[in-house]
């Protein structure tokens, strides 16, 4: 039903998590599952506790680093259980789930992370987006079983409602989309001396940052597009 749902943890710590992940899956009509370094997998307990969805586990796909899991021109979410300092555009997971299923010519990767510790900053720097869910003051991390049940209920449920929703979906652009027009810009900045060799990595960052921050459409980045292009031929003719 969500083949175009990629749901991916990243250094789960017990087997067992996996296999009740997959369960939570499968319940709500997910099959996609990719795992980044997994303490112990393939394993016993995982299937014990897949209950009836031991399929998604033999269809799992095992990466040895996030960004080889994260499939390409796919926008990739991000799950959190605290505020974090990365400067993530972010949504709720209602917004996340009305807009995939207003976008579902889309591709998404849904990334988790270790049971513990969550997904590391240099992790959050690989997506494109933040969820955080809400949870009691006093107790803010769910288990990670439950962190995607939350997830793939919400989605399954917005997209079984027959009302119409009235909600203005903004047509975002891809993560390659966006990297093609940092990587013009960059080297428009460097014809000009504004990027040099010793500020390009923090630049590039920066630049990463801000122009995630503003959650572009894609009309808006054919529009930075025109003015790079504006820009380089009057570079040109100077």
């Amino acid at each position: 039903m969500f083949e175009n749902i990629n749901i991916v943890l990243v250094n789960t710590s017990h087997p067992g998590n996996i296999g009740s992940v997959a369960r939570a899956m499968g319940v709500m009509g997910f099959n996609k599952l990719s795992l980044v370094n997994p303490k112990e997998f393939p394993s016993s307990h995982a299937d014990a506790l897949s209950v009836g969805c031991k399929n998604i586990l033999d269809h799992a796909n095992v990466y040895n680093s996030l960004s080889n899991a994260l499939e390409k021109n796919m926008i990739t979410v991000g799950f959190s259980a605290r505020d974090r300092k990365v400067p993530l555009p972010s949504m709720s997971l209602d917004d996340l789930a009305t807009y995939i299923k207003s976008n579902n010519s889309y591709t998404y990767n849904i990334v988790f992370g270790n049971e513990r510790t969550g997904l590391t900053n240099d992790d959050l720097h690989q997506c494109d987006y933040l969820v955080n869910i809400e949870t009691h003051s006093t107790t803010s991390s769910l288990n990670l079983s439950a962190a995607v049940q939350l997830f793939t209920y919400q989605l399954f449920l917005t997209n079984n409602i027959k009302k119409k929703l009235n909600t203005s979906v903004k047509d975002l652009a891809t993560s390659k989309e966006r990297d093609y027009y940092y990587s013009e810009l960059i080297s428009i900045l460097k014809d000009t001396g504004f990027v040099n060799d010793k500020n390009y990595k923090s630049l590039l960052k920066k630049i990463h940052i801000i122009f995630n921050k503003a959650m572009l459409e894609k009309d808006e980045i054919n529009i930075l597009h025109g003015m790079l292009a504006s820009i380089r031929k009057k570079l040109i003719v100077d």
